[in-house]
């Protein structure tokens, strides 16, 4: 379904056509797209950018549309070893200024990403959580809207509900809202996790 399709939807399921309501659905989308973020690590989430860096540098803009870091290597521009940097909180990293160190060390700092040491011709490979990208009319489709719209319109009768004050019927939305999102996790289980087990062959 797209933007308008899954909206029209919604708006049938609450039986409700007044402004009040209908003006505040961009509002709901956004809402409804929060809560899904916060539960949802699944396969469609996962996307991966290259950061060239730049000689004496540490901090590093994160995509904008980051939600978690899932894997984060680093590689001569030009090809060669790859190397896997460790995880340090910022005060480790703050501790280790000054010194000289071969191992190379990262942490997520205010949206950032800080490398340290600071590298020269690398390429800073992120793989990571991305959110949603917001449904709306510029953007009528996303890979929730197509797969698995009843995520949006249950969400969606939800905060029409709470919106109007009827608890009950919100709370009935509810239940059927966070029952797809559970679904999304586990079709995304079964899908990571599918085929036979990996078997060793000895040839003798």
């Amino acid at each position: 379904m797209n933007y308008t399709e899954i909206i029209d939807i919604a708006l049938g399921y609450a039986d409700r056509t007044d402004t009040e309501v209908t003006s505040r659905m961009d509002s709901f989308l956004r809402i409804v797209e929060s809560r899904t973020n916060r539960p949802l690590n699944t396969q469609k989430m996962v996307s991966r950018v290259s950061i060239e860096s730049v000689t004496d540098q540490e901090y590093y803009g994160l995509p904008a549309d980051f939600d978690g870091l899932r894997d984060i290597e680093v590689s001569p521009v030009g090809g060669g070893k790859i190397t896997t940097p460790k995880y340090h909180s910022p005060e480790q990293l703050n501790n280790r200024e000054g010194g000289t160190f071969n191992d190379i060390a990262y942490a997520i700092i205010d949206d950032q990403l800080r490398i340290h040491p600071a590298q020269t011709e690398q390429f800073i490979q992120l793989v990571y959580y991305q959110n949603l990208p917001e449904l709306s009319p510029g953007t009528p489709n996303n890979w929730l809207s197509d797969l698995y719209p009843d995520c949006y319109v249950f969400g969606l009768c939800v905060e029409i509900n709470a919106f109007v004050k009827d608890a009950e019927t919100a709370n009935m939305w509810d239940a059927r809202f966070k029952e797809s999102v559970a679904s999304i996790q586990s079709n995304d289980r079964d899908t990571r996790w599918s085929g036979t087990a990996l078997q060793m062959r000895i040839e003798r």
